[in-house]
């Protein structure tokens, strides 16, 4: 009986605090990874309008992607979070998301600036201010995050002022050993994106098999890959490539060759190239 009673209290409390938790107007959970500053004083939430849209003045092929995606996927994902924020919808809807990039002609390069401050107030039009379009984007993945629910709602009344901890944030995939296929490099990469990462390390080729298909040595990945199909060709490169910095992901490449590849059996079709 003793123990049956500690257990119904050790009960009783956990739901005590899950309750208080539900009840608290708490912030932490809505953004990934966690911002530098992010002010919510009076927790409430906006209905965005059926004709929502991200206007961004700046014609840059890679940012218009980014706005073209988001402006998709904000009307129709219908985020639920595992527990919602407890905030009153205010008198207005959201209808406007503006950006405002400062140097669009940055490129994406290691130490690329991809701060931005991104203010969304009671209702009209949220204001997104970055000074390269890869800090733009990296605001429009925070106010993807702001927005919820079943009509989509997003967080009023928020600043969130951010910026990387770290110049260099990324993944290395070794598709000498394990081939991928490319539907496979570009969901990494949109994983990448959706953390904030900016860097996928590709390293593409080593001694176990050699999947790039070069047009001028076409006998490397037509002995080095290990079948036909399990190959990436230029297109291939130039389309990861791209996607890559639709996302704000630079793919840096990694070919390794002639000599740590060439001690594999590709060495018998190239003899006179020795590690």
């Amino acid at each position: 009986m003793a123990r049956l009673s500690t257990l119904l209290i050790q009960l009783l409390c956990t739901i005590a605090i899950l309750h208080s938790i539900s009840n608290v107007h708490s912030h932490i959970n809505l953004v990934w990874p966690k911002p530098r500053r992010l002010s919510w004083p009076h927790p409430k939430a906006a209905l965005l309008s059926p004709t929502f849209n991200i206007h961004s003045p700046i014609p840059h092929p890679h940012l218009s992607a980014a706005v073209r995606r988001f402006n998709r996927l904000i009307l129709t994902e219908r985020h639920r979070p595992i527990l919602a924020p407890n905030a009153a919808l205010t008198a207005s809807s959201m209808h406007s998301l503006t950006l405002s990039v400062t140097n669009p002609s940055a490129p994406l390069a290691h130490g690329a600036d991809e701060s931005y401050t991104l203010t969304v107030p009671l209702g009209g039009a949220a204001a997104l201010v970055a000074e390269t379009p890869w800090g733009a984007m990296r605001g429009l993945e925070t106010f993807s995050q702001l927005v919820w629910g079943d009509p989509p709602r997003a967080a009023a009344g928020v600043v969130v002022e951010d910026g990387p901890l770290f110049s260099h944030r990324g993944l290395m995939l070794d598709t000498s050993r394990n081939y991928y296929g490319v539907e496979d490099l570009l969901r990494l990469i949109k994983g990448l994106s959706e953390n904030k990462l900016n860097v996928f390390h590709w390293h593409i080729t080593d001694s176990h098999s050699f999947p790039l298909v070069v047009p001028s040595e076409p006998e490397l990945a037509g002995k080095g890959a290990y079948a036909a199909e399990m190959v990436y060709t230029p297109a291939d490169v130039r389309r990861v490539v791209e996607f890559g910095l639709e996302h704000g992901v630079r793919v840096i490449p990694e070919i390794d060759t002639p000599g740590d590849v060439l001690h594999s059996n590709l060495s018998r079709y190239f003899p006179t190239c020795t590690a």
